[in-house]
């Protein structure tokens, strides 16, 4: 059994040396597949984490206010909505409190903090609810304050994390339906591509075969080398789709998650799991192109 085994990969390798540039593009595609697939589940994973750690704050809204606020008509807007029964506290951010918060989450960014002249961020007040679906009531009721900001849209700066939740959701959805399209089409292409590559295998050795079967091999073990190579192109595209799909996690998600304040949207654990799922994936892939093209195996 071992004997044969060393045969089929001695002969699956000598195949996709002969037919190094097919292999080379089955190996690619098959790649190239995986590697959106990788980026599409990590990507999806790291957007419901995002929203899911956004929604344990997502009963609280920040309210910025103008510049040129006295401290009568800031104390006016805060007893206006510590009048709101669905308000369950409210916390005044001053202009100095805010830079210094903003100092300490960027204090690693120095460029951006020595581009920051005198002090451009407003006042605040952060709103919390006694149940997040007040968030947009409150919301609507503040809008009506003067005092409180206007950006260059000409809408009332009310921050409500709930509306960034739906955003994050709706675009990862999107992520998810349109990466999902674009694997079954890069997938259908490599399997094709291992499917051509090992017909070409089987046409140039076809005098060998005829040879083998006449002395009495078995189908399946002038077949089993050809599923071997198969399965080694997409074993080898499985490997360079995780390592580009480790690069993008390295270079995108990790700058995401200092950005989201040092949250684990991807665990070690979940790149693992996919790494394996994609090994497998691209496994199957390079087996069902080869028995694609071994259907008519026997009148060959």
């Amino acid at each position: 059994m071992a004997i044969n085994f060393m045969y089929f990969m001695r002969e699956s390798g000598s195949s996709m040396k002969h037919n190094m540039a097919l292999t080379a593009a089955a190996v690619m595609v098959t790649s190239l597949s995986l590697l959106i697939l990788g980026i599409v589940g990590m990507s999806v994973h790291a957007g419901n984490g995002l929203a899911a750690n956004m929604k344990e704050r997502v009963d609280e809204i920040r309210v910025f206010l103008k510049d040129n606020v006295t401290m009568e008509e800031r104390a006016s807007v805060e007893a206006f909505i510590r009048k709101m029964p669905e308000v369950k506290s409210v916390e005044y951010i001053s202009k100095e409190a805010a830079l210094e918060e903003f100092r300490k989450m960027y204090k690693d960014e120095k460029t951006l903090l020595d581009e920051i002249e005198g002090n451009p961020l407003p006042a605040e007040f952060k709103v919390r609810m006694t149940d997040p679906k007040f968030n947009s009531v409150v919301a609507k009721n503040i809008e009506s304050r003067p005092e409180v900001s206007v950006d260059e849209a000409g809408k009332k700066e009310i921050k409500n994390p709930r509306d960034v939740v739906n955003k994050v959701l709706r675009i990862t959805g999107a992520v998810q339906k349109f990466g999902f399209v674009i694997v079954v089409a890069f997938g259908l292409v490599s399997v094709a591509l291992v499917s051509i590559t090992i017909r070409m295998a089987i046409y140039s050795r076809r005098a060998e075969i005829g040879i083998m079967k006449l002395v009495g091999a078995t189908n399946w073990f002038i077949r089993w080398p050809f599923m071997m190579e198969g399965v080694a192109e997409g074993f080898f595209g499985a490997i360079v789709g995780i390592i580009g799909t480790l690069l993008v996690h390295s270079w995108f998600i990790t700058k995401l998650e200092a950005a989201s304040e040092n949250v684990n949207l991807v665990s070690s654990g979940y790149l693992a799991l996919l790494s394996f799922a994609l090994v497998i994936i691209g496994i199957v892939m390079g087996a069902v192109g080869s028995a694609l093209a071994l259907r008519k195996f026997i009148e060959v």
